[in-house]
């Protein structure tokens, strides 16, 4: 897991390593070698836009979490509304 970090820090140095794509790169190891890992690992993060997840201040991380909460008001309103009445009870 190390090498396929460190390779990935070298390759995007904008965002180098970040807490996190240890899980992300766990994953692929299990089911392949570390060079398959890392070009599954980098198409991952810059196809997907998981990469504005990991940059400065996380704008992507902010964004999906907006998206889901759309999603989950959209198509889950009583769970919506329930996590509402949640949040706003802390």
């Amino acid at each position: 897991m190390e090498n396929v970090l460190i390779a990935y820090s070298k390759y995007d140095t904008q965002v180098g390593y970040v807490q996190g794509m240890n899980f992300v790169v766990g994953a692929l190891l299990y089911h392949c070698s570390e060079e398959v890992a890392f070009w599954l690992f980098v198409p991952l993060v810059e196809d997907f836009e998981i990469r504005d997840v990991y940059l400065p201040g996380l704008p992507g991380l902010y964004r999906h979490t907006r998206i889901i909460e759309a999603l989950i008001s959209k198509h889950f309103t009583s769970l919506s509304a329930h996590l509402v009445i949640l949040l706003n009870s802390h």
